[in-house]
C-alpha cells in the first residue's frame, strides 16, 4: 500500500493527535528477506521506576493504582498471541526492557512483535529471531543494561500514552520493518479509516503515475481531489 495511514488519519480529519504516529520508533534490523509490514491488534504493559509506587511521578497520574501482573507470574505471560504488545518504559531511564530471552518467550507464545517506547538490548540475537518475519521489534534506544536495575512492569493491557498519543489494549498497531511504526489506529475509529483507505489508495496511485508520467504535482493533485493532500 503507497498510502501511509497515518496521512489518512491526519488529512482526513478523523480527529486522533498526531495521526496515532508514534515518533522516534525504529525497527532492529533482522536481515530479513523481503519487506514486512504488520498490522495486529495491541496489548500493552507499563513499567514503572524500580523503587517508586507509580501513584507519585506525574506521568503515571491517573493510570493504574495497583498492580495487575501476579507475582507468580512474569509480564510475558499475559500479552494475548496474534497481538503486538507495546511498552512504555519511564522517561530518562537508560535500562532495556526487552532482550533475547523476553523476545523469544513473546513469540513463542504467538505474539506478532514488540513495540518499546524505551531501549531494547541483544540487537543481533534479536534481529536473529525476525529473520524469518514472524516476530518484530521496534524501540526508542538501545541499552545493555538489564531492565531490574531501573524498572518493573506494574500493569497488563491499560491504557498507556506515547509521545503524546494513548494506546489503549485493542487499538490497532500499523507498523513497517523498513520505517518503524507507523501509527495506531484507535479501535472505535477502525472501520471509518478502513472505509477511508481504498480511495485514498486510488488516489495516491493517481497522483504518483501522473508526476511519473512528467505533470506538474499541482495539477496531478486538481486531477484527484480525494488525495490526503487535499484540505
Amino acid at each position: 500500500m503507497s498510502i501511509k495511514v497515518s496521512d489518512a488519519l491526519l488529512k482526513l480529519k478523523v480527529p486522533v493527535p498526531g495521526a496515532g504516529y508514534l515518533k522516534d520508533i525504529s525497527p532492529i534490523p533482522s536481515r530479513s528477506q523481503g519487506h514486512n509490514c504488520v498490522v495486529a491488534p495491541i496489548s500493552t504493559v507499563l513499567f514503572v521506576p524500580k523503587d517508586q509506587h507509580p501513584v507519585f511521578p506525574l506521568w503515571t497520574q491517573g493510570l493504574v493504582w495497583e498492580s495487575n501482573i501476579s507475582k507468580d507470574k512474569h509480564w510475558t505471560d499475559y500479552p494475548t498471541p496474534g497481538t503486538i504488545v507495546v511498552m512504555q518504559q519511564p522517561p530518562e531511564q537508560s535500562v532495556a526492557l526487552l532482550g533475547d530471552i523476553v523476545a523469544t518467550r513473546l513469540k513463542y507464545r504467538g505474539l506478532l512483535g514488540a513495540v518499546i517506547d524505551g531501549r531494547a538490548r541483544d540487537v543481533v540475537s534479536c534481529g536473529e529471531l525476525c529473520k524469518d518475519g514472524s516476530f518484530q521489534v521496534w524501540s526508542k534506544a538501545l541499552s545493555s543494561v538489564g531492565t531490574s536495575m531501573e524498572a518493573k512492569p506494574w500493569a497488563v493491557d491499560v491504557p498507556i500514552t506515547i509521545g503524546g498519543v494513548q494506546v489503549s489494549p485493542g487499538d490497532v498497531l500499523c507498523a513497517d520493518e523498513g520505517e518503524g511504526v507507523i501509527c495506531v489506529i484507535p479501535n472505535d475509529r477502525l472501520q471509518e479509516v478502513a472505509d477511508l483507505l481504498p480511495k485514498l489508495k486510488k488516489a495516491d496511485d493517481g497522483v504518483l503515475a501522473d508526476v511519473q508520467k512528467g505533470e506538474d504535482f499541482l495539477t496531478a493533485l486538481k486531477n484527484y481531489p480525494d488525495h490526503y493532500s487535499n484540505k
